[in-house]
């Protein structure tokens, strides 16, 4: 995942520093460099950033007073400081900002700085992500993920399984499915199967060392050997 980044800062050495540390991570992407807060205001209203690294002092508007006019964007970027000056650290945060790095910039604190925007990135995607449309008759259906017992694939085609009812889910197979909903509780058990690990009811022994995984509406679906290692690992039996 890319992170769109940009630098505020009136001097060319620490806008040259912070480009030195984030060569590190090539995730983050500089969009734009800024010496000041208009021209910095500008390019944000006008493009999607997701980060802005930006100095309290520079010379004109303060980072502080650009940071409160950023923030009535309606998907406002993270704000992140970094200044020579430690006595602006209240009014950083009740701006909103989301870190507070002291100048010069020690690279273990700035590691720290790099894995709290990928936190908070992945909680907004979370969020983006905790339904599924449905196909329901002539109309789509929003389904919240914590309602599903799971999904599986028939015919080419995913479908959800709640409760007792099927239905269709639109624009997703199997695998995607997996790959987005995995961080949610979802375990693929099979080839056709991918489970929600609240709705377990029971794990039932079957034959050969093989289980049953009875759900929450009483449908018992088959472990896949293959499955069966990471599966015992996750409930410790």
């Amino acid at each position: 995942m890319d992170i769109r980044a940009i630098i505020v800062d009136d001097e060319e050495p620490a806008r040259e520093e912070l480009k030195r540390l984030l060569k590190k991570f090539p995730e983050v992407k500089i969009s734009g460099e800024f010496e000041d807060a208009v021209t910095a205001f500008n390019f944000v209203s006008q493009n999607a950033v997701e980060v802005i690294f930006l100095d309290i002092n520079l010379g004109g508007i303060s980072g502080v007073k650009l940071a409160n006019q950023i923030k009535e964007f309606k998907d406002f970027p993270m704000i992140i400081f970094v200044t020579a000056y430690s006595e602006f650290a209240v009014d950083a945060f009740d701006v909103g900002a989301i870190d507070y790095i002291l100048k010069p910039i020690d690279e273990g604190r700035f590691l720290k700085t790099i894995v709290k925007i990928k936190n908070v990135l992945s909680q907004k995607e979370n969020k983006k992500e905790n339904f599924v449309v449905c196909n329901l008759k002539d109309e789509l259906l929003l389904v919240r993920l914590g309602d599903i017992s799971y999904f599986f694939s028939e015919g080419g085609k995913l479908y959800i399984k709640k409760g007792k009812e099927e239905m269709p889910v639109k624009g997703l197979n199997l695998q995607d499915a997996e790959n987005r909903f995995s961080t949610f509780g979802f375990f693929r058990i099979n080839k056709e199967y991918l489970i929600n690990l609240s709705k377990i009811s029971k794990i039932i022994p079957w034959f050969k060392g093989r289980y049953l995984i009875e759900m929450d509406n009483g449908d018992r679906l088959p472990l896949s050997p293959h499955r069966q290692s990471e599966f015992r690992e996750i409930f410790k039996f």
